[in-house]
């Protein structure tokens, strides 16, 4: 499981990588392209003419004898059976199956996603969604790729841009975020994707760094659960810089919060999880 680093710069909305998912996809697309073109080189039979009349008079016959398609390249023809181009078309789509689902379900994205530093997760949990939801997202690809007369998924760049948490129609149907491998097992706030991302936003300053280091050092260990004795009960008023010097209760979160001063950060405690989590604005 990827981990949040100290020295790692830690993004309001941990889904802001849309630059990176258009260059991930493009490398996804290359890679099943090569596929293709090799297959079909390897299925091809060439055949060297003396000039363009030649070449269509071959193209003719192998028309004639049907089931056949046949280029005409005039110092060449290039011909290719039916039968060829199903399994062409067939092993392509098992490639595109092995990279947009297989692979993912076992390192949490495709080999573009992978070159790039992202993952899909859970848009709840970040955790990997499992491989029937990469399933469902790969196939609802049919819908973000229309108009399908582009090379362009035209749709999901559309919705990817303009909609919260930068979700294609996909995303959407198996409820997935693209996120940069750092915040996978790392469950973030994503401003339109969770209502609670803004629900403390009114508290004014509560979100910005403390205006200065307490003298006691802010330290907690992962999987411990605060100390009520530490803080005092949950509901009570605190004071400006509450979660500085100890873990302070957020009514609208139900839960502690606390600064961590090596991720430069505001915490919440996980009682799903038992450990603290980062939260965003």
């Amino acid at each position: 499981m990827e981990s949040i680093r100290a020295d790692d710069p830690m993004p309001a909305d941990p889904a802001a990588v849309f630059g990176r998912r258009c260059v991930a996809f493009i490398i996804d697309f290359l890679i099943l392209a090569a596929v293709g073109t090799t297959s079909l080189l390897a299925s091809a039979t060439w055949e060297d003419v003396a000039d363009p009349q030649t070449a269509a008079q071959i193209c003719q016959r192998y028309e004639d004898l049907g089931n056949n398609g046949c280029f005409n390249m005039e110092r060449f023809v290039f011909v290719l059976e039916a039968t060829s181009l199903v399994s062409i078309f067939l092993l392509v789509l098992a490639a595109a199956l092995f990279n947009m689902v297989i692979i993912p379900a076992a390192t949490g994205g495709s080999l573009g996603k992978i070159a790039l530093g992202l993952r899909v997760v859970d848009e709840s949990t970040f955790e990997d969604p499992g491989v029937l939801r990469h399933l469902l997202r790969w196939i609802v690809l049919v819908v973000d790729a229309f108009p399908w007369f582009i090379l362009v998924p035209l749709t999901g760049l559309i919705f990817g841009l303009v909609t919260e948490g930068h979700r294609r129609i996909g995303d959407f149907a198996a409820k997935t975020l693209v996120v940069d491998k750092r915040y996978v097992g790392a469950p973030t706030l994503v401003p339109g994707v969770d209502d609670r991302a803004s629900a403390t936003m009114p508290i004014p300053g509560l979100w910005d760094p403390p205006a200065q280091r307490s003298p006691a050092r802010l330290t907690y260990t992962t999987g411990v659960e605060p100390s009520a004795h530490d803080r005092g009960a949950p509901g009570e008023e605190e004071a400006p810089q509450a979660g500085v010097d100890a873990p302070a209760w957020d009514d609208a979160r139900n839960t502690y919060i606390q600064w961590d001063y090596q991720l430069e950060a505001w915490m919440e405690w996980s009682e799903a999880e038992g450990r603290w989590i980062p939260i965003s604005r």
